[in-house]
This record gives C-alpha cells, sequence and structure tokens, in this order.
C-alpha cells in the first residue's frame, strides 16, 4: 500500500472544497449564471396628450397620459402626442399694431394699401372646408377674424334667437382652423343683449373655453354696446354681464358712436366725450383696458333706402381725427382697431350704412395715417 504524504491530502481537499462552491453558484443546465434585471423607478415625464387622428375633427377622442422621451422610441404612425392644454394662452402683442377691416367685400388690395391687415372672414355653416380655402388665400402678413355667427343679438320686446352657428357648425369650424397661422382669432357675438338674452353669457363662455382648448393661441372676441336703452338698471349692464371674467374672451370691442341727427333730422356736434364714458364705465365693470378693442364710427345712415328712420351720420374729417386722437389717449395701443365700416351695407331691406370708408375717400387718407403710424401693440 503507497503512503500519500501529508501535503498531497491537503492539495487534494482544497481542489475538492473549490469544485463544489463553483458547482453551488452556478444555475442552469449549462452552469450559465442568469443576470438579474434591474427595474428603476419610473421618473416624472412630460404630460402629453394622445390624440385618435382617425376621429373626426369634432370627435377627436383625447386622454392624457405620462411619458418619458426616449431617442431611439418610434413614433406611432396613428397615434401622435401634444402637450396637454391646462389653461388658455397668455395674449401676446403682436409686433406690429393690427388694424381690422370689418365687411371687406372683396376690396382686399385697396384695404392693404390702407394699412389694414386683419379682416373679415366669414365661416361657412355648410362648408367649412370653403372657410379654410379663403383664410389660405388672405396675402401674406394678414390675418382674419373670423366670424362665427351672430348669437344674443335682439331688441326689447324680441324672443331671443338661436345662435347663428349650433354647436356642431361651430366646432367644424374651429377644429379645420385650430393649427392655422392665418387665423388670429374668432368673432363670436356682435352687440349681445343680457337683457334680453339672459344666457347669451353662458354660451359665449362655452364657445370661448372650446377655442381656449382646441385652437391655443387663437383669439376670441366680442363688441358690446351696453348705454341705457340697453340696460334696465343704469349703463354698465352689459360690460358687466360679459367682462372676461365671466365669458372668458380674450378681447372686447366698445362701439360708441358719437355722430348722428337729433329727432327732427338736423346734425348735431359729435360729442366724443360718449367714447371717454364708455371707455371709463367698461374699465369700471371688469374690462382691463388690456382687452378693450377701439371701434371707429366710420359710417352713416343719409341716403337710407330701407325708409327706416336715419340717426347716425357721417363724422367730417375734423371729427373723425377728433374721435382717432381721444381713442389713442384712451387706449395707446390695442390689440387691434376697428374702422366700422368699410364696406356699404345698403339694400331696400336693410340699409344701416349706406355712407361707409368705401364711398369717403377723405375719411380713407385720415385711416391711412393712423394704420401707417409705427406703434407698440398691446397693453
Amino acid at each position: 500500500m503507497t503512503l500519500i504524504s501529508k501535503p498531497t491530502i491537503v492539495c487534494l481537499l482544497i481542489s475538492f472544497f473549490l469544485v463544489a462552491c463553483r458547482s453551488e453558484g452556478s444555475t442552469g443546465s449549462g452552469g450559465i449564471q442568469t443576470p438579474v434585471a434591474t427595474i428603476l423607478p419610473t421618473p416624472t415625464g412630460l404630460q402629453v396628450t394622445a390624440v385618435n387622428n382617425q376621429a373626426t375633427p369634432s370627435q377627436a377622442i383625447t386622454s392624457t397620459a405620462t411619458a418619458v422621451a426616449q431617442q431611439a422610441a418610434t413614433p406611432s404612425p396613428v397615434i401622435t402626442t401634444r402637450a396637454t392644454v391646462v389653461a388658455p394662452t397668455t395674449l401676446i402683442a403682436p409686433t406690429i399694431p393690427y388694424h381690422y377691416a370689418f365687411n371687406t367685400q372683396g376690396d382686399m388690395a385697396d384695404l392693404i394699401a390702407l394699412g389694414f391687415n386683419l379682416f373679415d372672414i366669414s365661416g361657412s355653416k355648410t362648408n367649412p372646408a370653403s372657410t379654410l380655402a379663403l383664410v389660405n388665400a388672405l396675402p401674406e402678413g394678414t390675418q382674419a377674424l373670423v366670424w362665427l355667427g351672430n348669437l344674443g343679438n335682439a331688441s326689447k320686446g324680441q324672443s331671443c334667437p338661436a345662435p347663428g352657428f349650433s354647436d356642431k357648425e361651430f366646432m367644424a369650424i374651429v377644429d379645420i382652423l385650430a393649427i392655422n397661422p392665418k387665423v388670429f382669432g374668432y368673432n363670436l357675438a356682435d352687440e349681445p343683449h343680457p337683457s334680453v338674452c339672459p344666457e347669451a353669457a353662458s354660451i359665449i363662455r362655452a364657445r370661448s373655453d372650446y377655442i381656449h382648448t382646441h385652437a391655443p393661441g387663437q383669439k376670441t372676441y366680442i363688441t358690446i354696446m351696453d348705454g341705457s336703452n340697453m340696460c334696465p338698471e343704469g349703463e354698465g349692464c352689459e360690460y358687466r354681464a360679459f367682462q372676461p371674467e365671466i365669458t372668458h374672451v380674450d378681447l372686447i370691442g366698445l362701439d360708441p358712436y358719437p355722430c348722428h341727427f337729433n329727432s327732427a333730422g338736423q346734425p348735431v356736434v359729435c360729442d366724443i366725450s360718449k367714447i371717454s364714458d364708455r371707455v371709463q364705465s367698461a374699465i369700471d365693470n371688469g374690462i382691463p383696458i388690456s382687452a378693450i378693442i377701439p371701434v371707429f364710427q366710420a359710417f352713416g345712415q343719409e341716403g337710407r333706402l330701407d325708409g327706416k328712420s336715419i340717426y347716425y351720420r357721417t363724422p367730417t374729417t375734423t371729427e373723425f381725427q377728433d374721435m382717432l386722437d381721444l381713442w389713442k389717449s384712451l387706449v395707446p395701443n390695442p390689440v387691434f382697431d376697428i374702422a366700422y365700416t368699410w364696406g356699404i351695407q345698403c339694400t331696400e331691406s336693410s340699409c344701416v350704412a349706406p355712407q361707409s370708408l368705401k364711398n369717403h375717400p377723405e375719411l380713407q387718407l385720415l385711416i391711412k395715417q393712423h394704420n401707417s403710424a409705427v406703434t407698440g401693440a398691446g397693453n
């Protein structure tokens, strides 16, 4: 029997121990270690909204999800994302002032020559694509204020009519124009009267909210008349009822027209202090000066053909210039201003403005000087 030395025995024992330890630490049939997956906590990412592009514009289905941007991610061919809109965008003043021409009647070249750069475009209730075509055809450097049908406008003793555009018709226009850079905003109502149409403010608010949500950056606008004849409790009631805090509109036009005839049909001196009074009343009743849009009287009813009484008269050049100067002192840097009206509005059945800028070249010279003045815009 061969004797084994003690060092040899020790070496054999150590070798056996190492083999046993290596076998104990291996997994699987081939002895390959399985790596352990490390799960990192999900970071707080960008709030995004997923939009189903296959839905119709007014029925787009949106959902909110938390996502983390990854460079290697492949975008889906169907689902797109955009930042969630949580509030109306802050009004940003344009680099140049806007001058709005109402009732353009196809005279775009003449109006641009006079310095107008914001134009009245009527929305179509039956063919929104035709409205899109009109907007796209606007000359470079100009934008559209899209008319979406009147609402809440009725005289005392009359019933309140339904909005000119139904909700479905309204949404179809906004949806097709929502990202169009040539759209400045939407004209939602012309002189609504809450004493006759008490629901007008809530309808305007709902439509303004829809625009701010679905067409962020585009603005909402209304014109308010106010006045003692429509305010049983005193002047200021319409400004108060339609102030931005209530209706969520961005901009509000004030249209105190100071030039008129008396009950005997004789011309009286333009009382331009009426402009100052209405601006102060608007401010006192919740309309900030930054939201006020001046509306200049550039029309008259001389030569009216519809048999109705003549009240408003065309201002002289001196009176028109006085109005422009006063408005400038009261609202020095409006987001835009309006000369009402460019086109003649007169038929045998309705002749509210047989006199306008279009047939008064002496007023055109003054408005061109006004529009050409280089000023800052936005308060």
